[in-house]
């Protein structure tokens, strides 16, 4: 593990350098490559960015080696582990030696796929479904409370007034392309819609407040200028939507937001209203950036990220004031653990890996601060979820033991839940 400063974005030429031994493995022609002209490696570039999200991890595995393989009592913070993965139609919730203790079943679908759930109070799930797509809501029993046929991904969370918000696509038309722009659904915990906040609507207030480097517009009118409109799709950097079907439209995914979550009560948010309790923490990987949105006018107040962050994930704000990001690095090729001072912009805390290499996961990942300073940190790409302390000692270890064919099936997300929350159910 390595504790250093933030640095800035490494470029298109990092971005080859780093992913030039993927492309070998993707889509290498016969011969050899170092024959191939630029046209031959920016086609295979394309090829590698345009790949849909995978389940499995790249390497086969000892099935053996699974579970809790680091636990060290009395260093961790106690609690139990609740996840989902794409392989199983369960989510999970394990105690701290690694034991099933509980789980929820997609009913009737033994070949669904759940994205991401979260806990309520009292033992319901809220579950954002892959296949089908829909936000469900099941009992401690696996008994559908509701379900809602609705495009969500990736995010839901519960806000301090019992209500819900998630991630949903919406389909435009914007510049003669078909785009999806993320949209945020706030619902009732009965299922019931309140309201929808659109970035389509808000684009205006979002161009005044990022920075425009990776945004569409931006590409687009860089190659109307050059006149090489034909390369479209070269700089889009994996933001093709596929739907699995060969004869689908390409949707173009503009921002690709992928968390929401809530402000706490913190101290700068007494101080500075656009941190305040209940207003939205959004991140668009796409454009490299995180945001916060004022809960009542959905105005965009805050934006950070573009230059130093490579399709960030999780975003959650800390009682401290602080911001815990899982920085991804998908161009640098090394993932980094980030907290943020919203304010200075200074990263106050760091974790990575050493060398930088060895800690790192393409396409998603989840960080989470627990009550006792440590960090669990959700390695998604290989399928490990770990619990550091501040000197970045790992004081538990968890490693997905869904292996199909051999290979470690791949995890969004693990929440640590208190056992406070937990116990008196399992009791009953």
């Amino acid at each position: 593990m390595n504790i250093k400063a933030a640095r800035g974005s490494s470029g298109l030429a990092g971005l080859i350098a780093t992913l030039l031994p993927l492309f070998l493995f993707v889509a290498a022609p016969a011969g050899n490559p170092d024959n191939e002209t630029p046209a031959d490696l920016e086609n295979r570039l394309e090829k590698l960015r345009s790949l849909p999200y995978t389940s499995l991890t790249s390497e086969k595995v000892n099935p053996e080696s699974s579970g809790v393989v680091i636990h060290m009592p009395g260093q961790v913070h106690a609690g139990y582990n609740m996840y989902c993965c794409e392989r199983c139609p369960d989510v999970f919730l394990l105690d701290m030696t690694g034991k099933i203790v509980h789980r929820w079943t997609f009913p009737g679908r033994p070949n669904a796929r759940w994205h991401h759930a979260i806990m309520l109070p009292g033992g319901d799930i809220v579950a954002v479904a892959k296949k089908p797509n829909c936000l469900m809501r099941l009992d401690w029993n696996s008994n559908v409370v509701w379900r809602k046929p609705v495009a969500c991904h990736h995010d839901v969370v519960l806000a301090p007034d019992n209500t819900l918000y998630v991630i949903v696509g919406e389909k435009k038309t914007y510049r003669d392309l078909s785009v999806e722009f993320p949209s945020i659904l706030h619902m009732t915990l009965d299922g019931e819609e309140i309201d929808t906040w659109s970035a389509f609507e808000h684009l205006d207030g979002i161009r005044e407040t990022f920075d425009q480097r990776w945004f569409l517009d931006t590409i687009l009118d860089s190659m109307i200028t050059k006149r090489n409109k034909d390369r479209l799709l070269e700089p889009i950097s994996r933001r093709v939507y596929h739907t699995g079907q060969a004869d689908a439209e390409t949707l173009y995914d503009y921002f690709h937001m992928n968390t929401v979550s809530i402000i706490p009560e913190t101290p700068l948010g007494a101080s500075d209203s656009r941190f305040k309790p209940g207003n939205l923490l959004v991140c668009f990987r796409n454009v490299n950036q995180i945001a916060i949105l004022d809960e009542t006018t959905g105005e965009v107040l805050w934006a950070w990220g573009e230059g130093i962050m490579e399709w960030p994930h999780h975003p959650t704000m800390l009682t401290n004031g602080n911001i815990l990001i899982f920085d991804n690095g998908s161009r640098r090729q090394y993932t980094e653990i980030l907290e943020l001072n919203p304010v200075t912009g200074t990263i106050e805390w760091e974790y990575a890996g050493d060398p930088p290499c060895s800690f790192y996961s393409f396409s998603r990942g989840s960080a989470q601060r627990l009550p006792n300073d440590n960090t669990l940190i959700c390695l998604g790409d290989k399928g490990q979820v770990f619990e550091v302390n501040r000197e970045g000692e790992i004081m538990w270890k968890w490693l997905n033991p869904t292996t199909p064919e051999g290979y470690r099936a791949q995890v969004y997300r693990m929440i640590r839940i208190p056992p406070d929350e937990i116990e008196h159910l399992l009791s009953e």
